[in-house]
Order: C-alpha cells, then sequence, then structure tokens
C-alpha cells in the first residue's frame, strides 16, 4: 500500500524552512528516534536545496509504502532538471549518505529525487495510525502568514487545474458532437433526398393510385419534410459551432421582404392570426433565405405554445444607432424568468414542457446566431400563462 502523507510545491527560501518543519513533525507524530528524524530530515533537507537551485516550481512529495508490520518512509523531490542527473549524484552525495536509499531517475520528463528509510518495528506503526497522520497534516493550522498565504494559494492552484482540466474536456466533447451533428446529418440527407422523390413521383401518378394509398404517401412526403428540416438544424448547428455558416447579403426593403416571408410561414400555421405592423420601411443587407429561418423558427414556436385561434403580432420599430427592431409577440405559455437567457442555449429545453411539445431546442440557438451574424442582437420579453415577445435587430442602411 502506499500512502500519500503531504505535499509541498518548493519555490523559495521559505520552503526549505517549511519543509524541514513538516520533516520534524512526521518523524515525531511517526515515534521515529531523534536520530531517524534528524537524519531524514537533513536529507530532505539537501534535496529540496539543490531543486530550489535549479528549479522554481519543484514538489516534495512524503509518503509512507508497505502493509502490517513493514513499512518504509519514502520522499521524493520532482522538478524540471535543466542539466544532467550526474550533478545532481555529486551535488547530494551527503543526502545519500544519510539515508538507506538515493536514487534519482526520471519519469514523464521530470527528474525524481527519492529517498527511503525503513520505519523501524519498534513504532507500532498501522493503518489507522497512518490514516490519522495524514488527517493531521490536511487539518494542520498555519503557524506563520507565509504557510498560510501558500495553502490558500496550492488550494487555489488545485482549483483552477480542477476547472482548466474540465474545460478541456468539455471541449473536447462538445467537438466530439460537433463532428457527430455534420456526419450524421450528411448521412441522412442522401437517403431522404431519395424518399422524398420517389414519394412525390409516385403521388404525381395520379389515378395510378388509391386514395388509400395517396393518403400513406402524403404522410410520408410531410413526415420527410419535417425530418428534412430537423437534418438542415443540425447541419446548421454543425456550421456555427464550426465557424463555417455562409451569408449570401443583399440589399432588401424590409416591409415587403416582412409581408411575404410571414404570409409564407403562416400557410404552415393556419390556425393562428397573424396581425402585421410595420410602420418605417427601410432597407437592411440581409441573408433573405438565414432570415426567413430567423421569422420561421419563432412564428412556429408561438403557434406551438399558443392556444389555437389566438393571436400574433408581428412588427418593427427604428431603433437608434440604424438598427430596425423586429417583434413577434404571442399569447400562449410564457417562459419563467429563470429560463429566457437560457432558451437561446443548444439544446435546452425546459423539463415541464418536453412531455407536453416536442422539439430538440434547436430553433432558437441557430435564430440567434443567424442573427448575429447580420450584426444584430436577440432577446426575449415573456410572462408565464400571458405569453412572450420575441425581439431582434438588424442594421439598416442609411
Amino acid at each position: 500500500m502506499i500512502y500519500e502523507i503531504t505535499r509541498l510545491n518548493l519555490e523559495n527560501g521559505m520552503d526549505l524552512i517549511l519543509a524541514h518543519k513538516r520533516s520534524i513533525k512526521l518523524g515525531e507524530l511517526l515515534n521515529l528516534s531523534i536520530s531517524c528524524q534528524t537524519t531524514f530530515t537533513t536529507a530532505i533537507s539537501e534535496c529540496c536545496r539543490e531543486v530550489i537551485e535549479k528549479d522554481k516550481n519543484g514538489i516534495l512529495i512524503v509518503r509512507i509504502e508497505g502493509q502490517k508490520d513493514k513499512f518504509y518512509l519514502t520522499a521524493t523531490v520532482r522538478y524540471k532538471d535543466p542539466g544532467n542527473n550526474e550533478t545532481a549524484y555529486n551535488a547530494l552525495n551527503y543526502a545519500r549518505r544519510l539515508v538507506n536509499q538515493l536514487n534519482i531517475y526520471v519519469e514523464d520528463s521530470f527528474s525524481n529525487i527519492e529517498l527511503k528509510i525503513n520505519i523501524p518495528k519498534t513504532t507500532k506503526l498501522s493503518e489507522k495510525k497512518i490514516r490519522e497522520v495524514i488527517e493531521y497534516f490536511e487539518n494542520e493550522y498555519p503557524d506563520t502568514p507565509y504557510e498560510e498565504v501558500k495553502r490558500k494559494k496550492e488550494e487555489l492552484d488545485r482549483i483552477a487545474a480542477e476547472q482548466q482540466e474540465q474545460l478541456i474536456r468539455s471541449v473536447y466533447i462538445n467537438e466530439k458532437k460537433t463532428e457527430f451533428l455534420s456526419i450524421a446529418s450528411h448521412e441522412l440527407k442522401t437517403p431522404l433526398t431519395t424518399i422524398k422523390a420517389f414519394t412525390q413521383l409516385a403521388l404525381a401518378e395520379g389515378d395510378q393510385c388509391s386514395e388509400k394509398v395517396r393518403m400513406y404517401l402524403e404522410k410520408i412526403n410531410l413526415q420527410s419534410d419535417k425530418l428534412n428540416k430537423l437534418i438542415q438544424q443540425l447541419l446548421d448547428v454543425s456550421k456555427v459551432e464550426t465557424g463555417l455558416m455562409d451569408f449570401t447579403m443583399e440589399e432588401v426593403a424590409m416591409n415587403k421582404y416582412i409581408e411575404n416571408t410571414v404570409s409564407l410561414i403562416s400557410k404552415s400555421i393556419p390556425s393562428h392570426m397573424i396581425e402585421i405592423d410595420l410602420p418605417d420601411n427601410v432597407t437592411a443587407r440581409i441573408d433573405k433565405l438565414r432570415l426567413e429561418q430567423v421569422f420561421s423558427n419563432i412564428l412556429v414556436n408561438a403557434a406551438k405554445y399558443s392556444p389555437e385561434n389566438s393571436l400574433i403580432h408581428v412588427t418593427t420599430a427604428v431603433q437608434p444607432g440604424n438598427l430596425l427592431r423586429v417583434s413577434i409577440r404571442d399569447e400562449g405559455i410564457g417562459i419563467a424568468e429563470q429560463n429566457i437567457r437560457k432558451v437561446f442555449e443548444k439544446f435546452f429545453r425546459v423539463e415541464e414542457i418536453t412531455r407536453s411539445y416536442s422539439g430538440m431546442g434547436m430553433g432558437l440557438y441557430i435564430a440567434s446566431r443567424i442573427v448575429a451574424g447580420h450584426g444584430g442582437s436577440m432577446w426575449i420579453d415573456s410572462e408565464v400563462d400571458k405569453g412572450s415577445t420575441f425581439h431582434f435587430t438588424i442594421p439598416i442602411l442609411q
């Protein structure tokens, strides 16, 4: 068994004093003789002094190895050695004479000085005692301001390292998800195109199909359209994540464009009334197809989460800074305040509504990225059980 007792970053001469102090205390806790404490502590001090001179980022790790009635006390001083190990052997001859064993080896590009002594059986060391010693060093109260500052710094360094590792892991997982979405979407597109093409050919046969078969084909065609839209969303997510979403910009009279776009989308949500109020006729540089996605996502969502025959109101207003604000208000279930910011996150869906409403939580994420790609921003005003208003801005031409 190997038990780590304590570790210490070796950065300056103050740490040499701290290493000496901890070594002495460890000897006392283990009931080592005074001579044994002195030799082990002196050997550690010599090694730490050598390392501090070579590298300001060395580490002292003290362990107990063994089990039952045979234990060893081990100290490893790890550092980045700019020279060679022969230099260290010459410099540490004194420490090597003090302990049973002193080894120097390289591991993972680090040089390691390892000291080892036998722990006499007379100490009656046990696993229970070892755990008490570990607990002592974990809860040791700093005696000096330097020790207190160092302990806080080491704790912060540990937390920062964990957060960095978690961030790296998160980025890696996210990249793999994006890669999967891209590959899966492309692979699905080819067979879906074939299914849709043959379905439309069959529907075009007219009298060749019975009414029952025609009904089945129309359902296949409808579901193919839904699946095609889902695949396109997956592709768009992949493009956003990799920075490859492209825009074909052109100057457009916004009132006419909005009227035509809303009229087209309204055919897919016939159970809702859409009222349009466009007081200012301005021109903007937009990607017409991409911005149509934004309108479609918001309007279809407004219809999905609102009662049938309720009103959806679309209006625009010119804002300072040459911006056109588009607002789409519904009379739906609304969004709780704590979820308003989250709805623009990729794949986010409110848990309470997932049982009643289908979706994957991609539409608003993609819409917000399209608006951002136009140089605008997107936000929501909402109240639970009263409805939501989705706003987005785009720059306009003077």
